[in-house]
């Protein structure tokens, strides 16, 4: 056990490393690699290396020990855990596979990669496990197990406090929606999350697939901590990031009966999790409705706080708001979380009034916030005739059995409200249903509105499907009303403390892309300049990626995810606040 390990208030101070090894042929040598380790492993006080996955590097299931002997030697030599990937050869299958080696080199635990896109030609493992190390509970994955979030919430809930995300690099690299997934996985999973990866060589450039540029490695191996900071990574470079770390430390808990003591606010989900169900059934694309049409200006109103619709007032400035946005001639409008409730007679009045605004625009409107007696906060849609025809509660609150969805003339929509955010897998649960579009009226204002904006992006990601929030005006210049397509990306945004309408045309036909295969024209490789990166072996681009990540998920993995533990229990009062 390392000295560093126990620090004089008994938390539990480790050193991490996480290496970023160079790409190319020259470099896939068990010299370089061991090298690389070994410098990692010689750092003070160190706990755990964990290095990327080296898929030109094979073990033999039944000679496991010996053939990962000169890591083994290095794990022994300095005394730290060594987490090493590589192809696992077991007969006739062909594995990817973590191993976890301990302080002495034996083999500690091992992790198959249980999910595979396209082109990953492997063999899958069929658990979701997580290893105990001296020091604390580690979970891995690997490679494209990144865009399955149902193995980090499994590895999660089984008590990991560790994750690691140990990848190669992809014939296609696309990493504008890395940043937004990497923060989230370990924000949503309380646990620091350990990513080793690959730098190339040459200056990192992007992707241009009409030009035949696959892109660069991305390097940036990495250690973040528990609400998705990276506190140690080397950049696009190759190196070695390391961190001490104290696994025990919490911040301050303002929120008695509150397990709120991460380094940022976050909201706790007092929910049952019932709702979450359809992400561990068996899932067929679901069938959608032939509708009118499958283009959508979608609008998404900001205003102060001081303008909030309560009871014994009407919405005067929200129906102004409304008045205007008749020129914009949109075809679903989302105002933000209001505070009224349906038992007001006032309330009902300005019911009336939004009714009367949507038949006059010809356009759907959403509004949340308007309580009932039974739940604090209803998100209500009125139809182009100014019918009430769909409403859905906050969830995060107190939870319901199943999740909604409706059926407007363009696409299949629901919502989430506020705090929802923080429940990833009831998006998830709605993307399994096949919405396409999220409306999210909060009055969310913590941490911060850049990481409340990460956080829309990564659901947005991880479920390819379009995200419209609604948020207060605030004096946090990144706080804004948004709207965010399938790649994460803010297409839309209104301007600081302005109370206005935002518009952005959709076109729902447009799915979102992946890659795989291989493309027909392969662009030939040059000495010098762009040409040089090339590979030529670019996949061919197609559309429909939520389909294909779906259609490769495993439900059969997750029967854990719509349930209630321990470790879920640790984030809940002991009474329920409301």
């Amino acid at each position: 056990m390392s000295a560093s390990l126990l620090a004089a208030d008994g938390h539990r101070v480790v050193t991490l490393s996480s290496v970023c090894l160079l790409e190319g042929e020259e470099y896939r040598t068990y010299e370089y690699v061991l090298g690389m380790a070994e410098e990692a492993c010689r750092r003070p006080g160190s706990d755990l290396v964990v290095l990327p996955y080296t898929p030109f590097f094979t073990f033999r299931q039944d000679a496991a020990q010996s053939d990962l002997g000169p890591f083994a030697a290095l794990a022994a030599k300095y005394g730290t855990y060594l987490s090493v990937a590589m192809i696992e050869a077991a007969g006739e299958d062909v594995y990817a596979t973590s191993v976890l080696l301990d302080r002495e080199g034996k083999i500690a635990g091992k992790w198959r990669k249980t999910h595979a896109l396209p082109d990953d030609d492997i063999t899958l493992g069929d658990e979701l496990e997580v290893v105990e190390a001296d020091f604390g509970v580690i979970g891995a994955t690997i490679g494209t197990d990144f865009y399955f979030p149902e193995i980090y919430e499994v590895l999660r809930m089984k008590g990991a406090e560790i994750l690691l995300w140990q990848h190669s690099p992809e014939r296609f690299r696309e990493h504008a929606t890395w940043e937004p997934l990497i923060q989230a996985r370990a924000l949503d999973s309380h646990a620091h999350l350990i990513a080793a990866h690959y730098s190339d060589p040459r200056p990192y450039i992007t992707n241009r697939y009409s030009y035949g540029m696959q892109g660069a490695s991305f390097g940036r191996s990495m250690i973040i901590n528990r609400v998705g900071i990276p506190i140690a990574e080397t950049g696009y470079e190759d190196g070695i990031a390391t961190a001490i770390v104290d696994l025990d430390k919490r911040k301050v808990d303002p929120y008695k009966g509150w397990a709120k003591d991460e380094n940022v606010f976050y909201v706790n989900v007092l929910a049952d999790r019932e709702a979450s169900g359809p992400v561990a059934e068996p899932w067929d694309p679901p069938a959608l409705p032939e509708f009118k049409q499958r283009t959508a200006r979608v609008a998404v109103i900001s205003l102060d706080p001081s303008n909030m619709w309560r009871n014994g007032t009407l919405p005067t400035k929200l129906l102004e708001l409304l008045e205007k946005a008749k020129e914009l001639k949109p075809d679903i409008i989302l105002s933000s979380e209001h505070g009224a409730s349906e038992d007001d007679p006032v309330t009902q009045q300005g019911f009336a009034l939004v009714a009367q605004k949507a038949r006059e625009m010809g356009s759907y409107i959403c509004i949340g916030g308007l309580r009932d007696e039974n739940f604090m906060s209803i998100a209500r849609l009125w139809d182009r005739e100014g019918n009430l025809v769909f409403e859905q509660p906050i969830y995060w609150t107190k939870g319901f059995p199943e999740v909604s969805y409706y059926d407007t003339d363009f696409a299949r929509i629901s919502t989430h409200t506020c705090g929802d955010l923080y429940a990833p897998f009831f998006d998830r649960a709605l993307a399994c249903k096949g919405v396409e579009l999220v409306l999210d009226p909060s009055q969310m204002w913590g941490p911060n509105g850049h990481i409340n904006e990460t956080l829309l992006r990564a659901r947005a990601v991880d479920n390819a499907f379009w995200l419209v929030c609604s948020h207060w005006n605030s004096s946090d210049a990144g706080l804004r009303s948004v709207i965010i397509d399938p790649y994460g990306q803010v297409m839309a945004s209104t301007g600081f403390q302005r109370e206005e309408i935002v518009c952005y045309d959709v076109d729902f036909s447009d799915k979102r892309v992946f890659y795989e295969g291989k493309r027909a024209d392969q662009p030939k490789r040059g000495e010098t300049d762009i040409p040089s990166y090339f590979t030529e072996d670019m996949p061919e681009q197609k559309p429909g990626r939520r389909d294909m990540i779906f259609s490769r998920r495993r439900p059969e993995l997750y029967g854990i995810i719509p349930t209630t533990n321990d470790v879920i229990m640790k984030y809940r009062p002991a009474k329920w606040p409301f």
